[in-house]
């Protein structure tokens, strides 16, 4: 009996030790910069229209203690130029911009339908480093949110076997000069590779690991992101990830991707 519970343990520790080596050795692993995803958002996805965020960082004007002036592309004269200040206009928050590595990459929009719901979305992706990307559950704690609950919804998608999203319900109070303010939020989230995807942060690792050790190759990997508003008692807001992910799906996966995916079909 003692045999047999101290095999899977030994088994465990050798796994993430290889894991550990894996990540940390970077020779002989070669660097491939082709992507799984588009970096871009389409104007439209079915019922949804978009329009894509540009953010300030100056910090003298638009950026003071790291709050930020966002604006809409369609609502620019140009594209990146604060109209407020004249300074650039960046794809990231400043805190983003100076908290990750130099070749990290982003695109974030914001989502409409005909009565008014708002998605927010994003797509992150690493450079060479490995630190590019990381649990969203770190910086939604960052920014204020109470962690509510988190599970897994499978999201039908054509072709191919259901695509698990992990989704994470979040709160928080606005403080205002009327008084508390609280709010109920979600953020859905998946890891896309060059040729496998995720719900599972863990998974991710595995598989980052795995590249380097069997294959000698570093991947860069991605997590798009889908947030918004949800009624603290009901769970309508899942309608909206599924809508949303089902038809934008097929347009932010690369060409890379659906040659070498590996993903369930």
């Amino acid at each position: 009996m003692e045999k047999s519970l101290f095999r899977p343990f030994v088994t465990i520790t050798v796994l993430m030790g290889i894991t550990l080596y894996a990540l940390t050795s970077a020779v002989g692993v070669e660097f491939n910069k082709i992507p799984g995803v588009v970096m871009d958002f389409p104007e439209k996805v079915g019922i949804w229209v978009g329009n894509e965020l540009r953010f300030c960082h100056n910090s003298d004007a638009c950026a003071k203690d790291y709050r930020d002036a966002s604006f809409y592309i369609r609502d620019l004269d140009f594209p990146d130029i604060c109209p407020n200040c004249g300074a650039g206009l960046f794809k990231c928050a400043r805190a983003e911009k100076e908290q990750l590595p130099p070749d990290t990459e982003f695109v974030k929009s914001a989502f409409t339908n005909a009565v008014g719901t708002r998605l927010h979305t994003s797509i992150v992706l690493s450079g060479t480093a490995r630190d590019s990307i990381h649990r969203p559950q770190r910086c939604l704690k960052g920014q204020g949110n109470t962690l509510e609950s988190e599970y897994t919804l499978e999201v039908p998608v054509a072709g191919r076997n259901a695509l698990d999203v992990r989704v994470i319900k979040t709160s928080r109070t606005f403080r205002t000069a009327e008084g508390d303010i609280p709010y109920y939020g979600f953020y859905a989230y998946w890891f896309v590779g060059k040729k496998r995807e995720t719900s599972s942060h863990y998974t991710r690792m595995f598989w980052l690991a795995w590249d380097r050790v069997v294959n000698s190759e570093a991947n860069r990997w991605a997590y798009i992101a889908v947030s918004g508003q949800r009624e603290p008692d009901s769970d309508e807001y899942e309608e909206h990830i599924i809508s949303f992910v089902q038809q934008v799906y097929p347009k932010v996966l690369s060409d890379a991707f659906h040659e070498h995916s590996v993903a369930d079909r």
